[in-house]
């Protein structure tokens, strides 16, 4: 794996320490090997859950892409679209470096903002959005956590 998307992974990563949610993304797109845009998953303003302490998910025992109305976040894939949305940025042929692989829906959106290619770190519950990359040509590479953490790629 080349150092350059290495590097990039390890900033999606770093960009986790951000969210207040207990399971944290972090995701970035890169055009020409130059950051665009960059996001986390976030709790959507004015909502009760989160922002008060209380895990919605956890209080009703929700793990592993179970239930994912009841998220009260924006997933950082959904939060860098609606960033590049607002900004006029646009995601057509950009990597997008994201820690964990999206869910069902964001794969699904990240398609249709018509990204380059994938690169993902951990996999997510189910990795059934594959499909939409894979219909739609779109290459998707894991980098490991293990690589991405290796004191000799510093």
């Amino acid at each position: 794996m080349e150092p350059d998307k290495i590097k990039l992974m390890r900033r999606a990563c770093l960009l986790c320490d951000k969210s207040s949610c207990l399971y944290r993304v972090g995701c970035l797109a890169v055009k020409n090997g130059k950051v665009i845009a960059e996001s986390y998953n976030q709790t959507i303003k004015g909502e009760k859950y989160c922002q008060s302490g209380i895990c919605v998910r956890k209080e009703l025992g929700l793990s592993g892409g179970k239930d994912i109305d009841k998220v009260c976040t924006s997933h950082a894939e959904i939060g860098l679209i609606a960033y590049c949305a607002k900004e006029g940025i646009k995601l057509k042929g950009a990597d997008i470096y994201c820690t964990t692989f999206p869910c069902y829906i964001c794969s699904k959106a990240l398609v249709q903002a018509g990204i380059g290619r994938l690169y993902y770190m951990s996999n997510y519950a189910t990795n059934d959005g594959q499909r939409f990359f894979d219909a739609s040509k779109i290459g998707v590479s894991q980098i490991t956590e293990e690589t991405v953490w290796k004191t000799s790629q510093s």
